[in-house]
């Protein structure tokens, strides 16, 4: 992979990630549970919430997403110093695997059971490859110079 590709994916999933956030966003002005093309959520589920408190789970939710566009912006910056490279680098590997795990969860509850949820767990499949690609891109640019594939 190129320094250039892997600026192209950081770009594509600051993108993807951008429509989960305008999603929860759509949720939370809505006051409603769930996410675009996720399972259904079932009446009840709205019990264990007090009044506002569906608006601010959801307002949360969009803002671990602005969370995960920040560092990767961050990673598109000439990060120098070794510990900030190792901590970000740590960071956009937690978002890949988070977003692998709503993936298998997402996925494999759509298909062992009737509560929907199919399309956010493919969009998770892609959310996962994109932000790992990213990571690995990152990780990549802070290698020694000869080591690294030209542009």
């Amino acid at each position: 992979m190129t320094v250039r590709t892997g600026r192209w994916i950081a770009w594509a999933a600051i993108g993807w990630t951008s429509l989960y956030v305008v999603s929860k966003v759509h949720f939370a002005l809505e006051g409603r549970l769930g996410v675009t093309g996720g399972p259904r959520v079932a009446p009840e589920e709205y019990l264990g919430y007090g009044p506002g408190q569906v608006a601010l789970a959801q307002w949360g939710n969009a803002a671990s997403g602005l969370i995960i566009i920040s560092l990767l912006a961050v990673s598109l910056a000439p990060v120098r110093r070794r510990l900030w490279r190792r901590m970000l680098l740590v960071l956009l590997w937690v978002c890949a695997a988070m977003a692998a795990a709503g993936a298998v969860g997402m996925t494999g509850g759509a298909l062992l059971s009737d509560r929907g949820g199919a399309l956010f767990g493919a969009y998770c499949v892609v959310w996962a490859v994109l932000l790992g690609l990213a990571a690995l891109a990152f990780q990549r640019r802070g290698q020694v110079p000869s080591a690294q594939e030209p542009e």
